[in-house]
């Protein structure tokens, strides 16, 4: 018998038909395990705020992600946090101590097993500068007596205030001795360093990093005060701290 044309595609129908509902089914049965789609696939982390945060102190970080459960655990570096608050289903609130500088991973697990890690999440960055740190002790001015570099009461208590201040403002700090006109130039130049390393040392010994500090002797050439009187020398026998940006 010869076959049209028509009669063909009329035999061809039915396996045509077939063969597109078996590939229909073959897609849905596929979709799942290891997909946005797979339902047992919950728990992401995305990121910390802070990331970023300074080592030796205590410090609180919310973790942000999805699929957190109430009673999820959390490691820095392997290190359980005791102090976690959960926020809902996609933060958690983190109080953890004291760190050493580096970069730890985030563990996050949930109370029936369910694990997601961020790797190299936090930064405890040695060189860390608090963006909302007061900047009041970028210049900072002791006063010494005449013809000394020995460092007064009232200079140390000044120090000692504002050594937090100037550790978190992370800059470089230049540290310049000044004297009064007495004296000669060659003389005031030495003065003016020796009151320098003397407020240097008093920081490196309250515990400010030596690498961040440096040391410069005006001698009497820049004075704050014009005039030759008793007032102009107090002000002029000065040293300062200025933070470098």
């Amino acid at each position: 018998m010869r076959l049209t044309s028509r009669s063909f595609l009329l035999l061809l129908a039915p396996l045509l038909m077939a063969s597109k509902c078996g590939g229909k089914k073959t897609t849905d049965e596929t979709i799942g395990a290891g997909t946005a789609n797979d339902p047992s696939v919950r728990l992401q982390l995305i990121s910390l705020e802070p990331g970023e945060v300074p080592p030796g102190k205590p410090f609180t970080t919310t973790i942000y992600g999805s699929g957190i459960e109430e009673g999820a655990s959390v490691w820095l570096g392997g290190a359980a946090m005791n102090d976690v608050s959960t926020k809902g289903d996609t933060s958690l609130l983190v109080r953890a101590p004291a760190l050493t500088a580096g970069e730890y991973d985030v563990k996050v697990r949930n109370p029936g097993g369910e694990e997601a890690t961020l790797r190299g999440g936090l930064w405890v960055n040695p060189d860390y500068r608090d963006p909302n740190a007061s900047t009041a002790c970028a210049r900072l001015t002791v006063s010494f007596e005449y013809d000394s570099y020995a460092l007064s009461t009232a200079a140390k208590a000044t120090l000692d205030e504002n050594r937090a201040c100037l550790n978190a403002l992370g800059s470089s700090l230049r540290i310049e001795g000044h004297c009064d006109e007495r004296g000669t130039t060659e003389y005031n130049i030495a003065l003016g360093q020796r009151r320098a390393e003397a407020i240097q040392r008093y920081l490196v010994a309250g515990g400010v990093t030596p690498s961040r500090l440096r040391t410069i002797s005006y001698g009497e050439e820049r004075p704050a005060t014009q005039g030759s009187t008793e007032a102009a020398f107090a002000a002029n026998r000065r040293g300062e701290i200025i933070a470098e940006r």
